[in-house]
């Protein structure tokens, strides 16, 4: 037998709803008493054990404590107080979690929080145990917690260079605003590299490229701005811009589009090669 007191009826709800859908392959008797605590009379324990309490368990904690968990972590360790913030945070260290930020460093060594969460409930758990799950929560894991500040302060580092890099954006989104353009449009091929066309079809070298260049502009954004390509793109402010790549979530290509914006339209590589072809043979 074990009984599960937990904080308020509305979460002894819900894992009861989460056991009773994990029992139905196998007898197991589950009673809610007093709206707050399940009572789990197992007819094999360690079969429960393994297929009942510790996934449902898991299950309950991921999806329903967890975010609050993380909320906890970032206003009591890092006094993230504002609710946008702290939701873009939490949206980032959730990404990261489910695998979806594999550009991140160091994020990949991490270990499973499931096997975590699996180990402590595995060592704590024995027959004939009555707990409270918010002591759980409080003594018992600690080392699932400490995983989660860790992707919180992934989320956080990684929040801060995105807050930076819009920044970055905007900062050049203002300056094209009052900036006159030295050349009605570009043309700009990534091909192994990125190489820039005038409007006569004509290969900009890279020395008439760093002609154009702004150097007070610059000068304000040394450690951001791309000196062989975006910063002389940015200062010849063209009005139009042909974009040709077999790849354009690039990063280079990205942040192209997010400075112009309307004036950018994105080609293949082919377009730009057929379009060659035929200027030749006119």
């Amino acid at each position: 037998m074990l009984e599960i007191l937990f904080g308020s009826p509305k979460e002894a709800n819900i894992i009861f709803s989460i056991f009773r859908t994990l029992c139905k392959d196998f007898e197991t008797d589950l009673q809610m008493i007093n709206q707050q605590c399940i009572k789990i009379t197992p007819k094999t324990w360690e079969n429960s054990l393994e297929n009942l309490v510790i996934p449902g368990l898991v299950q309950f904690i991921i999806d329903h404590k967890e975010h609050q968990m993380m909320l906890t972590i970032l206003k009591e360790h890092y006094f993230f107080l504002e609710e946008e913030e702290q939701q873009q945070i939490i949206h980032i260290a959730q990404s990261i979690i489910e695998g979806e930020r594999k550009d991140i460093p160091g994020v990949q060594s991490f270990f499973s929080r499931d096997v975590i969460l699996r180990d402590s409930l595995q060592e704590f758990l024995r027959p004939d145990l009555y707990f409270s799950f918010s002591s759980f929560q409080k003594f018992r894991l600690h080392e699932y917690t400490a995983r989660l500040r860790e992707y919180v302060e992934a989320a956080i580092e990684e929040y801060k260079l995105e807050q930076e890099y819009q920044n970055f954006i905007q900062s050049l989104r203002d300056f094209l605003v009052h900036c006159d353009s030295k050349l009605e449009f570009l043309s700009i091929v990534q091909d192994k590299e990125f190489l820039v066309y005038n409007a006569e079809n004509l290969k900009v070298t890279e020395d008439e490229l760093q002609a154009y260049i702004d150097q007070a502009f610059v000068s304000q954004h040394p450690m951001y701005i791309d000196s062989k390509l975006l910063a002389p793109i940015v200062s010849i402010a063209p009005k139009w811009i042909y974009l040709y790549t077999n790849d354009p979530f690039d990063g280079m290509v990205q942040t192209i589009q997010n400075v112009f914006q309307e004036r950018v339209t994105i080609h293949s590589l082919s377009d730009f090669k057929q379009k060659s072809t035929n200027e030749k043979n006119v």
